[in-house]
């Protein structure tokens, strides 16, 4: 089974980060699931229940192309706060399923058989696939179909503190605009940058310097987003649900990465 959203349709892959980001605004920790299923995958997941151990969790065979993830137009998600994955209370499904919704998802808690709400979809074509099949047989022939469609990025203000972000790449392009055009120009292993921009799109990353566009996978430092800080890591990881040493100093995070500050935690040690 596959976590991967940069194989499924382009809409789908903006629409995920779009929710991330509305679902973080509100304090919804979000982790991606289940996304892109082969045939193979899915007649797996079928046997779930029916022949193999287990609980039944889909009636669509995967040789039937009856599943919405075989035709990239669906991802699952989870609970990702440490209060586990499918923990229901202060109705948190149906909460992330409004905030999919506003996007013009479609939602699977809203289906009357097998109510699926860990489920968004494209809309486009129903609550189903028989669209799909009909149309185009195979999933092959609809990723064609694919070809071409331009790009959403999503940009967001970014800034850092005095001592800035380091590289951590022998030699790091700089774009003209996100995955754009080489300027010729490096920033190189060491060098400390201060990022005033990021640009978001699918797996794809990006940090805007007074020089230009750079990959956000070679950076070490801390970020300030959203007036909370996190800090970056190689990769584009980050410290999440810990206390991590930085610098002499110990820092604790919250689920979904964010540096906890005395403002957030309550007198009687609660974190909000």
């Amino acid at each position: 089974m596959g976590r991967d959203i940069t194989k499924c349709h382009p809409r789908l892959q903006e629409a995920f980060q779009q929710l991330l980001a509305k679902c973080s605004a509100q304090g919804l920790a979000v982790g991606l699931g289940e996304c892109f299923r082969t045939v193979a995958e899915q007649d797996a997941l079928y046997a779930q229940g029916r022949t193999k151990p287990g609980s039944i969790v889909t009636n669509a065979k995967g040789s039937s192309y009856a599943s919405q993830h075989q035709w990239g137009i669906a991802f699952d998600f989870y609970r990702n706060d440490g209060k586990g994955a499918y923990n229901e209370s202060d109705r948190f499904f149906e909460r992330v399923g409004a905030a999919g919704k506003s996007l013009g998802l479609g939602w699977g808690g809203d289906w009357n058989s097998l109510v699926d709400k860990p489920h968004f979809y494209l809309p486009d074509w129903g609550t189903g696939t028989k669209i799909l099949r009909s149309q185009y047989r195979t999933f092959e022939q609809f990723k064609k179909t694919w070809e071409g469609m331009k790009m959403e990025y999503t940009y967001m203000p970014i800034s850092t503190g005095n001592d800035k972000v380091k590289v951590t790449a022998s030699s790091l392009i700089i774009r003209k605009e996100p995955g754009g055009e080489d300027t010729g120009s490096r920033y190189h292993r060491g060098e400390r940058i201060a990022p005033i921009e990021k640009a978001v799109y699918a797996s794809e990353r990006w940090f805007r310097t007074k020089r230009g566009w750079i990959s956000a996978d070679y950076l070490l430092g801390w970020i300030l987003e959203d007036n909370q800080w996190w800090y970056i890591e190689p990769g584009y990881s980050y410290p999440k649900g810990c206390l991590k040493l930085i610098d002499g100093k110990c820092y604790c995070f919250d689920f979904n990465g964010w540096m906890l500050t005395s403002n957030r935690i309550q007198e009687g040690g609660e974190i909000i």
